[in-house]
């Protein structure tokens, strides 16, 4: 092992506790069998529950776990069609490199999707494409760009991650990722 394979080894051991010791053998040489013990905690002063002074390294000791049940995250909304507002990130290896932001408007009839992108100043663009459950392929015509090819493939109806091309056969394409978005009023919270 190089010295970088066993710092990395000393660090996931600490990562996993700290109380396993790693063991490396000299290059060339395989690492014992037999299992190391671990460390078994030293007679001492109880832990304290309270977070180490700044400006200190050292381990913190565990958060207090919360009631079953209370939990400030709410849970995430779960979609069963492709229908409603997906939020569309574009994101060009070229040029300034800026991700473009844009809105699907998605209905699914079957395995069939239409809607409208909204683009860039209000720009409306119809799309139409497929979709089998997992993977999608939408297509709008541009009056500038001509016609653009979104393909990838869905999460769970909450997630798309895809390339999309243009008529260009020498477009490589250009990455994005759409996020599914619970439909709420504005001014809500």
């Amino acid at each position: 092992m190089n010295l970088r394979q066993i710092a990395l080894a000393a660090l996931a051991a600490l990562a996993l506790g700290g109380g396993a010791v790693a063991q490396a053998a000299p290059v060339g040489q395989a690492a014992p069998a037999t299992p190391v013990p671990a460390a078994t905690p030293s007679p001492g002063p109880a832990a304290s529950t309270s977070p180490a002074p700044s400006g200190r390294r050292g381990r913190r000791a565990p958060a207090a776990s919360p009631e079953p049940g209370a939990s400030d995250t709410p849970e995430p909304p779960q979609f069963s069609t492709m229908d409603g507002v997906w939020e569309l990130a574009v994101q060009p290896l070229t040029g300034t490199g800026r991700t473009i932001y844009s809105h699907f408007y998605l209905t699914q009839s079957g395995e069939n999707l239409t809607g409208t992108w909204v683009r860039d100043n209000n720009e409306k663009l119809p799309v139409t494409g497929t979709f089998d459950g997992r993977l999608f392929k939408l297509t709008a015509n541009h009056p500038k760009q001509g016609v653009l090819t979104l393909s990838g493939y869905a999460e769970n109806f909450s997630d798309m991650v895809g390339l999309m091309t243009s008529a260009d056969p020498k477009d490589k394409g250009t990455p994005f990722t759409a996020a599914h978005r619970k439909k709420e009023r504005a001014g809500g919270y």
